[in-house]
Formats: C-alpha cells, structure tokens, sequence
C-alpha cells in the first residue's frame, strides 16, 4: 500500500467502527495490566507487537511464545527492526504445554490470540495460571471486532468463525476470581489482578 491508500483505509475505519488504533489498543491493554518492569509472558505473540511494547514502553523482561514459526520470525524481525530484539526472548511452542515451571512469570498475557487455539482455550487458560505469580490478561474480539478484522484488517481468516465464547470465557474466569465489567468497543479484555479479575468489552 502507499500512504495515501493507509489513510485511506484508516479514514473509513475509523468512520465504520469509530475508532481503531492497533498500537494505542495494545499500550491501553497494557496501561490496564499494571505490568510495568515486571516479567511477563506473551502468549500467541503474532507479529510481535505486545512483547515489543512491552519492552519499549514499559521495560518489561519479555518472553515469547508463538506456535507458527513464520509468524515468530515476524516478531524477531520487528522486534530488531524497534531495537528491543535483545530484551525479548523468542520461544516456538505450544501453549496449551507452556515449557516453564509453575509462577514463572509476574503476568501473563494474551492479546487476540486465544481464538486461534481451536477450541483448546481451557487448556491454554489453565496453563496461563499455571506459569503466572500474580495475574493473567486476556484480550479477545467481540462480535464487532470480529467484523472490522473480517472486513478490513484480515478478511482471509474469517474471525467470525473463530469468536470465542466471551459468555464462557467470562464464567471460566469468574471460578478463579470476582469480575469487575468495563465497557469498551471492539475487544474483551479480562485481567486477574492478584485475584481480582477485571473484565473490560472494548
């Protein structure tokens, strides 16, 4: 694309969705985590974008860990390409089998990544607790959410089909903590905050 068809493409989605900023959703996620200098765990990275954030933005001691190996490659590249591939720890793997021992990390975070899993959420959850001292931090697409990504952001991967089940999210949460509900726009954030999880629907 040349910048005049990313304006563009970002004009009309800001006028479909109202609003939507990648980098700001993922520094606000962030922000709401409280993760700030602590050792995390990025599950599902992607392309990178929480872990480099995370280590940019809030020296943050960074692990990865990412099943595709192309897109891992992806993150290590960003990662260098933002100077912080040195802060980051890059791990191919499986995260319903997460290879560290029980409370390795201050926070555990999974940024729109859980609907990639196939079904296997509980699993990759449960694991989640599992590494994690204090709290765990999940962001997943609501409906609307899933509609911009299928219009406009990746439509060859039909998110519709993927959406998780935030009613049953939002109960297989509440067995481990208390809820607290924020209203946002396009996501559905839940985070167990040393036992208190809250919950935002962006």
């Amino acid at each position: 694309m040349v910048d005049k068809d990313i304006k563009d493409y970002m004009k009309e989605l800001i006028q479909k969705y109202d609003y939507y900023d990648p980098i700001k959703d993922r520094i606000e996620s962030l922000k709401f985590a409280k993760i700030k200098n602590k050792k995390i765990l990025d599950v599902g990275t992607g392309k990178g974008y929480v872990a480099i954030l995370a280590a940019k933005n809030f020296k943050c001691d960074v692990t990865t860990i990412e099943l595709f190996k192309e897109k891992l490659k992806l993150a290590k590249a960003n990662a260098k390409k933002e100077g912080v591939d040195d802060k980051i720890r890059f791990i191919a793997g499986d995260a319903a089998k997460i290879p560290f021992q029980d409370d390795s990390f201050d926070a555990v975070i999974s940024f729109n990544a859980l609907h990639h899993s196939k079904g296997n959420f509980k699993n990759i959850i449960d694991e989640m607790f599992r590494v994690s001292k204090n709290k765990i931090i999940i962001t997943e697409l609501n409906e609307k959410g899933a509609k911009m990504f299928d219009e406009y952001i990746h439509p060859e991967e039909n998110h519709s089909s993927m959406i998780l089940d935030l009613n049953w999210l939002r109960r297989y949460l509440e067995e481990h903590s208390k809820l607290n509900v924020l209203e946002r726009k396009l996501n559905y954030e839940l985070a167990d905050i040393e036992t208190d999880i809250k919950l935002a629907s962006l």
